[in-house]
C-alpha cells in the first residue's frame, strides 16, 4: 500500500500559461505518458473561456483522444462555471475539478462573480454529479496577493461550502506563500465539520528552497494526495506573483528522502522527463 499518491497537473496548470501553444497530438502523448509512469490521476484540461486561456481551446479533443485511459486512470476536467460543466458532460467527463477562493479579490479577478454566487452556480450545475467525482481546489488558501493572509472564518466557511460540492479538498499555495505554521494552521480548521480528503496544491515562492518543509507539514498533519507537475511547468496565469508548481519530480525525490512510497519511481518518470524537456515549450 502507498502512502501517498500523486494528482499530475502538468497537462493543465503546467501548460495554460504558456506562451506557446501546445498541440492536441502533443498533449494527447504527454498524458499517455504520464499514464505509462503509473500516475494513476491526471488532470487533462480545463473547459475555460478559450480567448482567455488558449492553450485549453481543445480541451474537448484532448479528453476524447485519451478517454479510453479513463477505465484504469482518473481523468480530470477543471471547470470553471455551469458553461464548463456542460461542455464536460457533452464529451463523457465523469471527474470534475472545480475552484474558488476565500478571497473575493481572486474570486472576481478570475471567474467574475463573488464567492456566493459561485457556490450557488456550483450547486446548480453539479446537482447530478456524485460529491466523489468533484475535486475542489480553494486557491490562495495560504495567503491572497491583496488580502494577505485568510481570516480563519473565512477559510473555514469556504471549506465548509467545498465539503458540500466534493470528497477531496485541494489546498492550493497560489501565491507560494505556504509554510508549515500556515499549513498546521489551516489543517485545524478541518477538525471541525470537514469529512472530504484534504490535498495540497504547492508553488514555489518567497521561501525558496523550502518546499521539502511544506510536504513533510502536510504529510504529518495527514495529507496523502499531492499535486505536481512534470518539469514544474505552470502556475496561475491571473494572480501576481504566482510561482512554479512542485514538480513531480521533486516529490518524488521529497518521498524517496522520507523513505515514503508514491508508486512511482525517478526512474519510471525518465522517458516523461524527456519527452517534455524535448517536445514541450512553455
Amino acid at each position: 500500500m502507498t502512502d501517498f499518491s500523486i494528482y499530475e497537473v502538468g497537462p493543465r496548470d503546467g501548460l495554460q500559461s504558456a506562451d506557446t501553444i501546445t498541440s492536441t497530438h502533443d498533449k494527447v502523448t504527454l498524458i499517455r505518458k504520464i499514464a505509462n509512469t503509473g500516475i494513476k490521476n491526471i488532470e487533462i484540461g480545463s473547459m475555460v473561456n478559450p480567448d482567455r486561456v488558449p492553450n485549453m481551446a481543445d480541451s474537448e479533443v484532448v479528453f476524447l483522444k485519451v478517454q479510453d485511459l479513463a477505465s484504469s486512470h482518473n481523468l480530470g476536467m477543471l471547470v470553471p462555471n455551469r458553461v464548463g460543466v456542460e461542455r464536460a458532460k457533452s464529451v463523457g467527463v465523469e471527474k470534475y475539478n472545480i475552484f474558488f477562493s476565500p478571497s473575493n479579490y481572486f474570486n472576481v479577478n478570475n471567474l467574475g462573480k463573488n464567492l456566493n454566487t459561485i457556490f450557488a452556480e456550483y450547486s446548480g450545475a453539479l446537482d447530478k454529479i456524485p460529491t466523489k467525482n468533484v475535486r475542489v481546489y480553494l486557491s490562495t488558501s495560504f495567503g491572497c496577493p491583496i488580502m494577505g493572509e485568510i481570516p480563519p472564518k473565512d477559510m473555514l466557511k469556504t471549506m465548509e461550502w467545498a465539503n458540500t460540492l466534493g470528497d477531496t479538498i485541494v489546498l492550493s499555495d497560489t501565491i507560494g506563500s505556504a509554510n508549515p505554521s500556515l499549513i498546521r494552521k489551516v489543517m485545524r480548521l478541518t477538525d471541525r465539520k470537514i469529512d472530504a480528503k484534504i490535498a495540497l496544491h504547492l508553488h514555489h515562492g518567497v521561501r525558496e528552497g523550502r518546499m521539502y518543509d511544506n510536504l513533510s507539514a502536510g504529510f504529518d498533519c495527514g495529507i496523502t494526495q499531492f499535486d505536481s507537475s512534470i518539469g514544474g511547468m505552470g502556475g496561475c496565469p491571473f494572480v501576481p506573483g504566482s510561482g512554479g508548481n512542485l514538480a513531480t519530480e521533486q516529490l518524488i525525490h521529497w518521498a524517496d528522502k522520507e523513505n515514503l512510497d508514491c508508486g512511482v519511481t525517478l526512474k519510471d518518470l525518465e522517458p516523461l522527463v524527456k519527452f517534455v524537456n524535448t517536445k514541450i515549450k512553455v
